[in-house]
C-alpha cells in the first residue's frame, strides 16, 4: 500500500509539473522591445483651409431686389478658376440697357439742337448788334448837325441819341455774356449726357457680372438659402447679396476636431497627427496640431476642447464634410521596452511583474512609462524576449 501510495503521489507531481509546463507554454506573454506608440483617437470632420463663398451679384437695387437663378453647376462638382458657375436672369438689366440707350440718344439729339439753336440765337444777337450800331451811327450824326436847331428839338435829338447809345450798350452786353450762358446750358446738357452714358456703362458692366465665376479650382457645393432653409436651386428668386454656394479649396485641407478633456494635458501644437477616413481607414493620412482650443465646452454627455489639424498631403480622396479618425500621437520611441498592461501588478504604487524561467516565477518591481491601450514601457532588471504570467494566474495559484 506505501508503494502504491508513493506512486500515485509521484505521478500527481509529474502531473502537475506537466501542467504548469503547459500554462508557461499557453501564456504567450513576453518582455517586448521596438519601435512603441501612445496617442488619443477621436473623430473629426474634414473642411478646407481656404474657402471663397459665393453670392447672388451685388449690384444696384435699381434693377431690382430679387433677382432669378436660371443656371447652377451641379453641387459636388470639380470647377477650375474661371469656370461660370451661377448664371442669374439678365432681363431686368437688358430692359434698363434698352431704356438708358433710347434715353440717351435722346439726349445726344437734345444736345445737337441746343448747339443749333445757340447758334441761331448768336447770329441773331450779332445782327441785332449791327443794326443797332447802325441806328446809333445815325443818331450820333443827327446829334451832331443840330447844333442850330431849336434847343427843344435839339433836346429831343439828345434824347434819342442816349437811348440807341443804352440800347447799343445793351446788346454789347448780351454778346459778350453770351457765349458764356451759351456754354454753361451746354455744359449741362453733356452732364446729362455723360449721366446717361454711365449707367449705360454700368448696367452693362452688371450684366457681365450677372455670370458669377468661380474664383479658384475647388469643389462648387451648393448653400441652403437663408430665406427657406432649403438648397438654393435653378428657378430661385434670392436676395442680392445672399449666399449661394461655397467652393472649398481641396488642396490644402483641416481637421476640425474634438479631445476628452482628460486627455487634452497629453496634447501640445506641433504634435503629429495620423489622419484616417472612415471611408478609406486603411490609407494614412499625416497631419499636424494646428490650433487647441482654450476652452472646455458641453457636447452630448461630455466635455471636450476643439482642435485644429493641418493635413499635409493633398489627395482628391479629401472632401469637406468628411468623417474621419485623428490618432494624435503623444509619444512615439523607437527601441523601447515594454510589456502588455494585464501583466502589471500595482501594490501601494510599486509595479510589478512575475518573470517566468525555467519553470520558476521571479516577482520583479519595475517602473513604468508612457502606456496606451494595450502596452506599457517598463525598465528595470528584466531582458526582451523573456517570458510573463499573468498576476492574475499567480494569485489564484
Amino acid at each position: 500500500m506505501k508503494i502504491k501510495l508513493l506512486l500515485f503521489l509521484l505521478l500527481a507531481s509529474l502531473f502537475l509539473v506537466q501542467v504548469s509546463c503547459n500554462k508557461d507554454q499557453e501564456s504567450g506573454y513576453t518582455v517586448l522591445k521596438g519601435p512603441f506608440r501612445r496617442s488619443v483617437i477621436e473623430t473629426g470632420e474634414l473642411q478646407s483651409v481656404n474657402a471663397v463663398t459665393l453670392t447672388m451679384p451685388n449690384i444696384d437695387y435699381k434693377y431690382g431686389s430679387r433677382m432669378k437663378i436660371i443656371d447652377l453647376a451641379e453641387h459636388g462638382k470639380n470647377v477650375h478658376k474661371g469656370d461660370p458657375v451661377v448664371t442669374v436672369d439678365p432681363s431686368a438689366v437688358q430692359k434698363f440697357i434698352i431704356e438708358r440707350r433710347e434715353s440717351l440718344e435722346n439726349e445726344i439729339a437734345a444736345s445737337n439742337k441746343l448747339r443749333a439753336q445757340l447758334n441761331n440765337n448768336l447770329q441773331d444777337l450779332k445782327a441785332q448788334l449791327r443794326n443797332e450800331q447802325a441806328s446809333f451811327d445815325i443818331k450820333k450824326l443827327q446829334l451832331e448837325g443840330s447844333a442850330f436847331e431849336s434847343p427843344a428839338l435839339r433836346k429831343v435829338i439828345e434824347l434819342e441819341f442816349r437811348q440807341s447809345e443804352i440800347r447799343l450798350n445793351k446788346l454789347k452786353r448780351n454778346l459778350e455774356l453770351r457765349p458764356r450762358l451759351d456754354s454753361l446750358d451746354f455744359r449741362i446738357q453733356r452732364i446729362k449726357i455723360s449721366q446717361k452714358d454711365n449707367e449705360l456703362k454700368a448696367a452693362e458692366e452688371t450684366l457681365e457680372k450677372l455670370i458669377v465665376r468661380s474664383p479658384l479650382d475647388g469643389i462648387f457645393v451648393l448653400q441652403t438659402s437663408l430665406r427657406n432653409d432649403q438648397i438654393v436651386k435653378v428657378g430661385d428668386e434670392v436676395y442680392l447679396g445672399d449666399p449661394i454656394a461655397k467652393i472649398p479649396d481641396i488642396n490644402t485641407m483641416k481637421v476640425n476636431g474634438i479631445v476628452l478633456e482628460n486627455d487634452i494635458s497629453r496634447l501640445r501644437q506641433g504634435q503629429d497627427v495620423i489622419v484616417r477616413l472612415d471611408a478609406l481607414p486603411s490609407v494614412p493620412f499625416h497631419g499636424t496640431i494646428n490650433k487647441i482650443g482654450k476652452v472646455c465646452i458641453p457636447q452630448d454627455t461630455r466635455k471636450v476642447f476643439l482642435t485644429e489639424v493641418l493635413i499635409s498631403e493633398t489627395d482628391l480622396r479629401l472632401k469637406p464634410g468628411m468623417t474621419v479618425s485623428c490618432e494624435y500621437i503623444t509619444y512615439e520611441g523607437e527601441n523601447e521596452v515594454y510589456v502588455p498592461n494585464n501583466c502589471i501588478l500595482e501594490e501601494n504604487k510599486h509595479f510589478y511583474l512575475f518573470l517566468r524561467k525555467r519553470g520558476k516565477i521571479r516577482k520583479t518591481e519595475v517602473t513604468t512609462g508612457p502606456s496606451n491601450n494595450m502596452y506599457t514601457i517598463v525598465s528595470g532588471d528584466l531582458k526582451s524576449g523573456q517570458a510573463l504570467e499573468l498576476p492574475e494566474n499567480i494569485l489564484t495559484e
